[in-house]
This record gives structure tokens, sequence and C-alpha cells, in this order.
């Protein structure tokens, strides 16, 4: 309990740090130019994910399970983590750039193109940071989380303050810069505990990869379903729209981080347990997730148009009707999230791609349907429908693929209060 509550203080400082690097954004560009921002991070990121086939989630579950020896799990991660990362490039040159930016400004074409060297930061700053969380070095992997934000505020915000520059390019390169350091970083922790190792099997190669990519479909669909409305947006709005929503949707989801937070640190506790104690598990750090999200989220309904205002800027409070309506689908986000960490765990995770794709089904008939006539709020409708959706599909296959209970595992017991105590009580001896 105590690594969760680090975790979660960890989530904590992360989203003020985001806040700040989305209000500093957002007042400085206004919503047409962090509308085109949006635009140029999208694409890259997204191949990133698109060509990452799993590599991630195979480092944490044999880094956590000791399968296989550490450095062999490092080998497999550094190679293939660099041919993918050579293959993202490649695709986002000769098809991304071409067709998504042809028709933006030449700063965009330009940010875009510079961003691509964003795809080897993910690909590979994931796999050396996976694999400290899968050896449950959960401080160091704590401080890598929290230092892309920081670094990325301090470099937008000093070139700002120092060399008055404000731009679409420049907080671009601040996000590329953000990224490259907790990658040599990341890589230089994995060397210094001698998980370094540069020669791998093919037995090696056939235990990670079939485990990556039974993930890595449905992971796929959940980016594109993540991002599948910022895309026709995009399309069908304009970039002061796409500026309006990106922010409403970052609002929305500052309590929807508190269940990826919890499940970074649950994946790896559920998997090295016995079988016979999984469901227990993944219980007691689900009953967490829901009550911490509930009342967080109630809270943020509240404040919303005094925040957007605030803190973002009188431009963006007609974002404020978005941002309730989107709320509406952070619970079903918690859900979907242990559900997926549910088959990761059982090694079951091909069940999850049936509830995402689904999902995208939804969401992108609905999106069509609702952006074009409906604008923002459109979108806003569709996010809801298919996350519910999701979530309800998921909690059934759970129920009749791993044959969980659902009831147990949302009812509280005496026991979570007690561990709840225990995490508190070891935080306080080591900070007093």
């Amino acid at each position: 309990m105590r690594a969760v509550l680090i975790t979660l203080a960890t989530t904590g400082g992360l989203q003020l740090i985001n806040l700040i690097g989305s209000v500093l954004a957002a007042r400085l560009l206004l919503p047409e130019g962090r509308g085109e921002l949006a635009a140029a991070m999208l694409w890259p990121t997204t191949i990133a994910y698109l060509v990452v086939i799993g590599l991630n989630d195979a480092v944490t579950f044999h880094a956590a399970a000791g399968r296989i020896g550490i450095r062999r799990v490092f080998a497999v991660g550094l190679w293939f983590g660099i041919g993918l990362s050579v293959l993202g490039i490649a695709l986002s040159w000769w098809v991304v750039l071409p067709y998504a930016y042809g028709d933006m400004r030449a700063e965009v074409q330009w940010v875009a193109t510079l961003l691509l060297a964003i795809i080897p930061c993910h690909i590979l700053g994931m796999v050396f940071q996976e694999l400290l969380r899968g050896q449950m070095r959960l401080g160091a992997w704590n401080a890598l989380r929290i230092s892309l934000a920081a670094l990325y505020v301090l470099i937008a915000g000093g070139g700002w303050l120092i060399f008055g520059l404000a731009s679409v390019e420049s907080f671009a390169v601040a996000w590329l810069a953000a990224h490259i350091v907790p990658t040599v970083i990341a890589l230089w922790l994995c060397l210094q505990a001698g998980y370094g190792g540069w020669r791998f099997d093919r037995d090696d190669v056939a235990a990670m990869l079939p485990y990556g990519l039974k993930i890595h479909a449905g992971n796929v669909i959940s980016m594109l379903n993540g991002r599948v409305d910022q895309m026709l947006v995009q399309l069908y709005l304009n970039p002061a729209a796409l500026g309006l929503y990106v922010v409403a949707v970052n609002l929305a989801q500052l309590t929807a981080t508190l269940a990826n937070s919890v499940t970074m640190v649950a994946f790896p506790r559920a998997t090295a347990v016995a079988a016979s104690d999984r469901s227990a598990t993944i219980g007691l750090y689900l009953r967490l997730t829901l009550g911490l999200m509930l009342a967080s989220t109630a809270a943020l309904a509240v404040i919303t148009p005094y925040a957007l205002s605030l803190l973002w800027g009188p431009a963006f409070a007609e974002a404020s009707d978005v941002v309730r309506i989107l709320l509406l689908g952070v619970i079903p986000l918690a859900l979907r999230d242990f559900a997926v960490m549910a088959f990761k765990v059982y090694d079951r995770a091909l069940q999850v791609t049936k509830a995402e794709l689904a999902s995208l089904v939804v969401n992108a008939v609905l999106l069509v349907a609702l952006v074009p006539s409906h604008g923002l709020m459109g979108a806003a409708i569709a996010y809801v429908i298919s996350r519910w959706c999701a979530a309800l599909y998921l909690g059934w296959l759970v129920k009749t693929e791993l044959g969980l209970a659902l009831l147990p595992l949302l009812r509280p017991v005496a026991s979570d209060l007690a561990l709840l105590r225990d995490g508190l009580q070891r935080i306080r001896r080591r900070t007093g």
C-alpha cells in the first residue's frame, strides 16, 4: 500500500506540473495555437504507440515474473526498441507527414517533422522505465515520470521568461527535450543496477513478443479510441476548436490519471503474487481507486467554470459544458483500466481487444454523426457513451472469461482501511 500512496502522491505532483504546463501553453498560444501544437504532437506519438507491439508491457511482465534473466529482458527490449523506432520514423516520414499535415501552416509542418524524434524516446524510454517498474524500483520510476513534466514546464517557461519565446515551435522543442532527458537517465539507471545486457536467444523472444503482441492489439485500439476524437475534431472543425477540446479533455481526465497510477503499481504486484491471491489484490486496488475518483470527479465538476476562466483564461471558458459532459465518462475509464490489467495479469490479453474494438466502432460512428452537426458537445457525448460501453463489456468479460466475481471486487472490506493506515504510517516513519 505504501507504494500506491507514494505513486498517488507523485501523480498529484505530476498533475499539478501538467496543469501549469497546460495553462502556460493555453495562455501564450491561445486556442488556435494550442490546437496547432496538439495537432503537431498527435501523430508522432500515435505512430510510436502503433509500432511498439506491446514491448513495454512484455518488459514489465517478464521483469516482474522472473522467468527470464533480467539482462536478457533488457537486451530484447533494447534491440527491438531500436528497430521499431526506425520503423516508426520511416512510416511517419513517408506516409503521415504528407497526408496529416499537408494543408497546415509551414511552422506546424516543421514542428511535426521535428517531433519525429519523440518516437525513439517513447519506445526506448518506456522499455527502460518499465524494466525499473517490473523490478519494483518505484522510487526511480516515479521520479522519471515527474521529471518529464517538470522539464517541459521549466524549458518552455524559461524560454518564454528569458528569451521571450512563445510559439508552437518553442513549446514543441521543450516537449522533445523533456522526453530525451528521462530516457537517457532511465537507461543509465538500468545499467547501474546491472540490468544491461546485449545478448538474447530465440526462447527469450518467443516468450516476450507473443505476450506483447497479445496486448498490443488492444492497446492500439485503446489508443485510437482515445485520439480519434481529436483526429476528427481536427478534420471537421478548426484549430481553435481543437485547442478548446484538448484543454477540456486534459481537465476532465485529471482524475482519470488516478486509476492509471494505481494500476501501474497493481500490475507488477498482482503478477508477482500467487494465483490464488490475485483476485483479492486486484479488488483492493480497484476499491481504492473508485473511492478516490468519485470524490475528486464530483469536486472537479463544481469548480470547472472557475478553473477554466482563472487558469486557462477567458478564451477557454466556453469549454465548461464540454468538460462537465466529459466527466461522466471518467469512472468507466477506471473500470476499464482495471479490467485490462486483470487480463494482462492472467495472460489473457487478447480478450481485451473485443471490448476495445467494440468501443472504437461505437466511438467513431458517434463522432462522425455528431461532430459535424454538434461540434465539441457531440465529441463529448460520443466520448461518454463509448467509454461506458467498453467498461460494461469488459466487466462482463472479466466475469465470464476469467471467472472473477465482480461484487467481491467492488465490496469494501475491513482490511482495506487497515492497509491504508499501515501505508500512511510507513510513509510518516520514512519522512519523519
